[in-house]
């Protein structure tokens, strides 16, 4: 059977699933509060240590520490100086404690912040780096960071972790029962089930091994400082989670652009994969994409102990 015979599935199952994800992310409301809420228990809102005769108030990144607040509490009104020596703290960790210095940061001539204005839309200002882009974007700060001055465009790129599953899992539940009914009419397959749980895995597997080359040899590239299309290529897509990694409407990748990426993708798997299967290998992709995420929220979610 060709699939001119396959049941009409009003002209592309993909096109209903894009259209609804627009909606979706256009009616989205109540963003996360401006200022996050911090779960440390102390009685109020300063947390100071010293380092190298600076004080440092850092209650704002108690809960963001790797090893939890339990670990930073001990060394509360203490120089910190040795310890952060002794746990062998990256240059990063170094740089990300200015954030937090008493009185503010200061704008020193290693400030790589005095090459921008963080009162303005950042991704027009990063391709001017040049050079210095490499370092800069690897170089942390704790702050809110705006992309674009278009209100839209921002709000299209502002996306708390729990609406990727709200958007994804409806649209993976009905790729999944079109897709098997969809395979039940080309194959005339009375047992479909461990087909479709197959084809479903394939797409899993697929998502798995995209993720890992877009992380290798996309995400994590060094743009030479060159080319400033591929500095604003590069921080749109991944840079900014480095630059500023506890922006917590920043952390997972926004639906609208996803959703043209998934687009894209459903029409060239169309050329490698039968007809009879696409739909669930696209859903199981998904599926993956949807985990991964979620999973990676998960794995930043503050260490409390009791």
């Amino acid at each position: 059977m060709d699939q001119s015979d396959s049941p009409p599935l009003k002209a592309s199952s993909m096109d209903n699933v894009v259209r609804a994800m627009c909606y979706l992310v256009l009616v989205q409301k109540n963003r996360m509060s401006q200022n996050d809420t911090c779960i440390y228990d102390g009685e109020d809102t300063k947390f100071k240590i010293d380092y190298e005769s600076n004080t440092y108030n850092i209650y704002q990144f108690l809960n963001n520490h790797p090893g939890g607040v339990n670990y930073v509490k001990p060394y509360e009104s203490k120089d910190v100086a040795q310890p952060m020596r002794r746990y062998d703290h990256s240059k990063a960790a170094y740089y990300l404690l200015k954030e937090y210095q008493q009185g503010g940061r200061k704008k020193d001539e290693d400030d790589l912040e005095r090459l921008v204005d963080w009162n303005k839309p950042m991704l027009s200002q990063v391709g001017k780096l040049g050079t210095k882009y490499s370092e800069w974007v690897i170089s942390p700060v704790d702050r809110r960071l705006r992309l674009f001055d278009s209100d839209l465009l921002e709000y299209l790129t502002i996306t708390p972790w729990y609406v990727v599953p709200m958007i994804w899992i409806p649209i993976i539940i009905y790729l999944a029962v079109i897709g098997t009914k969809k395979y039940i009419h080309i194959t005339k397959d009375a047992s479909p089930f461990i087909p479709v749980v197959l084809s479903i895995s394939e797409g899993i597997v697929l998502w798995t091994l995209i993720e890992y080359s877009l992380h290798r040899w996309v995400f994590h590239m060094e743009p030479s400082g060159k080319s400033k299309s591929m500095i604003y290529f590069h921080f749109a897509i991944h840079g900014l989670h480095h630059k500023v990694p506890f922006d917590s409407r920043r952390l997972v990748f926004p639906p609208f652009p996803a959703a043209i990426i998934t687009f894209t993708i459903y029409k060239l798997t169309s050329l490698f994969f039968c007809d009879s299967t696409h739909l669930l290998v696209i859903a199981g992709g998904l599926l993956g994409k949807s985990s991964s995420i979620c999973i990676d929220n998960l794995s930043q979610v503050p260490i409390i102990h009791t």
